[in-house]
């Protein structure tokens, strides 16, 4: 590891720490496995973070950071109705099962944890401001007619596709991916007026 700039070390760590938490869950992290993962030495995580708060809140972010960038990029090049689609269906990402086993085992680790619980939250906020953005657009461009404040709607729209993506893990086979996908197309539908 030591060929690597200290940016790259970092982003290996968070990387390796992202790997560990879909497969055991933030509360299983620590720093012999970490680095047992990069192959390093646990020096090279202690290192470059004080504490595994501060690991596991730059995870989140960094986790956060990398899903935000393609819902951005949504927002910015498709109309209002398939940005929502693009950011809410569970199917439209590739890594959706990856990202709900993070989403979730944060949620569980922001208990334990007043670091966490802030970044958990910073990040939950922010994915509600782009929804809700995308929702203002579509009323200014009179495609949404929702009966509910914008921000309750975008709340809701992603409690609900948030929700829905669980129940994929529960063997119901009436509740796959493409049920669970026309299930958050017609809430949306519903939600906003459509």
């Amino acid at each position: 590891m030591s060929y690597l700039s200290k940016d790259e070390k970092r982003k290996a760590i968070l990387d390796a720490t992202l790997s560990l938490v879909a497969s055991s869950g933030f509360a299983g992290i620590t720093a012999r496995k970490v680095a047992a993962r990069m192959g390093a030495a646990t020096g090279t995580i202690h290192h470059h973070f004080s504490s595994l708060d501060e690991l596991k809140s730059e995870v989140i972010r960094h986790a956060v950071s990398t899903t935000m960038e393609s819902d951005v990029a949504a927002v910015k090049t498709l109309p209002p109705y398939e940005a929502l689609l693009k950011i809410l269906r569970p199917s439209q990402s590739a890594n959706r099962e990856f990202e709900t086993r993070i989403w979730h085992s944060a949620a569980d680790e922001m208990w334990r944890s007043e670091a966490l619980k802030a970044v958990y939250c910073e990040a939950m906020h922010s994915l509600t401001d782009l929804i809700e953005e995308v929702i203002t657009k579509g009323k200014e461009q009179g495609i949404f007619k929702p009966t509910l404040a914008t921000r309750l709607c975008a709340w809701k729209l992603i409690a609900i596709a948030f929700t829905l993506s669980d129940y994929t893990y529960l063997g119901d086979p009436l509740l796959n991916l493409q049920t669970i996908d026309e299930l958050v197309v017609h809430d949306i539908q519903l939600t906003l007026g459509m």
